[in-house]
């Protein structure tokens, strides 16, 4: 409830609480994320394959690295700040810049050479098969 001290001529008593909570998020990213949660993926697949989405708006593609060792999956970039004409004086700016690394750890190995990546509207899917090493396979019993 807020409570406008020049009308009530009550004083908020949360009104500091609240102030040092929002100073608290600033310093720490904003409302409990850190900057280790950037970008936000999704992680789904299946016996053959796994598909990783990761929202990254505002980053050109180019400026975006991917990387995969047996079964991890690293995404770095850097989102730079807006461009703004000298006279102009920031009132908000709560979205972050700056070099970014996620590192995901896959179900399993994957083919390096057959893993594809694309990105739409501000969003990476990287599509990641299988290592066949890594599949199962069935085993044949003999009867004696």
């Amino acid at each position: 409830m807020y409570w406008p001290e020049h009308r009530t001529g009550i004083r908020d008593p949360f009104s500091e609480l609240r102030t040092l909570q929002r100073e608290i998020n600033r310093v720490f990213g904003g409302y409990g994320r850190g900057v280790a949660d950037f970008p936000a993926l999704n992680v789904w697949g299946n016996d053959e394959r796994v598909v990783v989405t990761a929202e990254i708006p505002g980053v050109d593609p180019k400026d975006i690295e991917l990387n995969v060792v047996k079964n991890e999956l690293s995404i770095q970039g850097e989102r730079k700040a807006d461009a703004l004409a000298e006279d102009v004086v920031c009132q908000r700016n709560e979205r972050g810049i700056g070099r970014f690394i996620r590192t995901v750890r896959l179900p399993f190995d994957v083919e390096n050479d057959k893993v594809s990546a694309k990105y739409d509207k501000g969003v990476l899917t990287v599509t990641l098969p299988r290592s066949e090493s890594t599949k199962p396979k069935k085993i044949s019993i003999e009867s004696a």
